[in-house]
């Protein structure tokens, strides 16, 4: 479904999380909301990246942070 609002657009909330995906990989999720400011339409801006656990150190920036809030909730 494609918004074709053409009202100012504002912020809602973010969710970010990563969850294995078989024995060696991971799915690093990333989805930020926008609603409109007129007609309450709502907008998802997704992500996704999956990898290896050997290939974690080529994560992009933006699954690197989920990555490294997990570590200080351990």
């Amino acid at each position: 479904m494609e918004n074709k609002c053409k009202h100012k657009w504002v912020y809602s909330r973010s969710i970010s999380y990563w969850k294995y995906v078989g024995r060696n990989s991971r799915d690093y999720y990333h989805a930020d909301y926008y609603y409109c400011e007129k007609c309450l339409d709502e907008k998802v801006i997704e992500k996704k990246h999956s990898c290896y656990d050997s290939d974690i150190w080529r994560l992009p920036e933006w699954a690197n942070v989920i990555t490294n809030m997990i570590k200080g909730y351990e």
